[in-house]
């Protein structure tokens, strides 16, 4: 704290040569502006048209020079390494974005699977291979059996259909995955969905098709709606966020926060996707094993969500605001703030949480 106070002293008599002018947010909201007289003891006095104001340094939550004419003064490169500049960075950074991947790779190695055995490896293939040609209630038997293997299938369902043309197998093959408390499903669907997006945009950006020469009497009957193929590109897309909602985990927590804050943060995006009830739902579902005495949650898990969901709370999209309530509602210890709370609050809140 001593530290913090002879920062903030420093920054302010460093600027105190071209402007004695300061603007003063602290942590419960309030915002005072005044000349600066100095810091003593951890508390920082500024004379403001009121009086003489003193503002414990804890307390602090930004100072902004102010030029003469009362305007915020440019903060730009040659502010980078002033502690004022520093001390002006948000209370809640946004957060990077997560490389699913590496992080469920990182984490799985702690709960390792045995290697399958010849006979498990042939049958395992066999499964994969025969799906696609298989009707549905064959379909409904392998991945029954895929679902018994565990994560011993993970590899097979991974490495197959890949190519662009076969991504409706492959969404029908990733049922295999939805099984409760598989976090570690998260790369595989991550990977999906991500082509299923890029098959998505290429539906819609495709040039409409010439008519055929001939017309049979069931194209005449049925003719092709161009729609169709959009809808049926779009519902991949949400079956998939659909599967990690179930199969949830910190790992597709973070794989469909990054999904949806990108969709309702979009200038522009398909509207068949767009459903903010649905996808805070899924998202909340995410933390439904979080009690399980099988789940890999962690408390670094839970810090690193819900410092990535907060910052939305204050954000200037409406659906972002609501988006993560539900889910921080599972994630907050008790005693949090009310979602109207000042972002100021909410740091000052949080700061203190031991989870």
């Amino acid at each position: 704290m001593i530290c913090r106070a002879a920062i903030l002293s420093a920054s302010l008599l460093a600027a105190c040569a071209f402007s004695a002018e300061f603007q003063v947010k602290t942590l419960d909201g309030q915002t005072v502006q005044g000349e600066y007289l100095g810091t003593e003891k951890e508390v920082v006095k500024l004379r403001s048209k009121y009086g003489v104001v003193q503002i414990p340094s804890r307390d602090i939550a930004s100072l902004v020079r102010l030029n003469a004419d009362g305007k915020r003064a440019d903060g730009g490169d040659k502010d980078r390494g002033d502690p004022q500049a520093r001390a002006e960075k948000p209370l809640f950074p946004e957060p990077r974005k997560p490389d699913i991947p590496f992080l469920v790779a990182a984490r799985s190695e702690r709960f390792t699977v045995p290697e399958p055995d010849k006979n498990e490896r042939q049958e395992l293939f066999r499964l994969v291979r025969n799906f696609a040609d298989s009707n549905d209630t064959s379909r409904r038997k392998i991945i029954r059996s895929l679902q018994d293997y565990g994560r011993m299938a993970y590899p097979f369902i991974a490495a197959s259909y890949t190519e662009p043309f076969d991504i409706q197998v492959r969404v029908d093959l990733m049922q295999a995955l939805v099984v409760p408390n598989s976090p570690f499903a998260a790369s595989i669907l991550y990977e999906a969905h991500r082509d299923a997006e890029r098959a998505l945009t290429r539906v819609i950006t495709a040039p409409p098709q010439l008519p055929p020469d001939y017309l049979t009497r069931r194209d005449r009957e049925q003719p092709v709606d161009p729609v169709d193929g959009i809808r049926l590109a779009a519902q991949n897309v949400l079956r998939l966020e659909g599967y990690a909602s179930v199969a949830g985990g910190p790992f597709n927590a973070l794989f469909l926060l990054e999904v949806y804050r990108e969709r309702y943060g979009a200038e522009k995006v398909e509207p068949l996707l767009i459903d903010l009830s649905r996808d805070r739902t899924r998202l909340a579902n995410t933390a439904g094993d979080l009690k399980s005495s099988k789940s890999v949650w962690t408390l670094e898990d839970r810090r690193q969500l819900i410092e990535a969901l907060i910052p939305l709370l204050f954000s200037d999209n409406g659906d972002l605001q609501i988006l993560p309530r539900d889910l921080l509602k599972k994630l907050l210890p008790s005693g949090a703030p009310k979602w109207e709370a000042s972002e100021e609050e909410w740091a000052r809140w949080w700061k203190g949480v031991k989870l």
